[in-house]
């Protein structure tokens, strides 16, 4: 994957026109037997996170105008 040398700082090596990387080129746990010991948790962490900031967001129907006085609907 590397062409040049990869010990050097040449950030310009990433900005070639390749839309599809190499396979494997980002992985951001690791792999194999080395992977992330926290990948799990960090997963879980995420769809708690996740979980909990659909329970306090509304959602409205598109077709309804909102309330733009600033004060609360009853």
């Amino acid at each position: 994957y590397w062409k040049i040398d990869p010990s050097k700082f040449i950030p310009e090596r990433f900005l070639h026109e390749d839309k599809h990387p190499p396979h494997c080129a980002y992985m951001p746990f690791g792999g194999g037997h080395r992977a992330c010991a926290g990948q799990e948790l960090a997963l879980l962490e995420l769809k708690v996170l996740v979980a909990r900031l659909m329970q306090r967001v509304t959602f409205i129907d598109p077709g309804n105008e909102a309330n733009n006085s600033g004060g609360m609907i009853q």
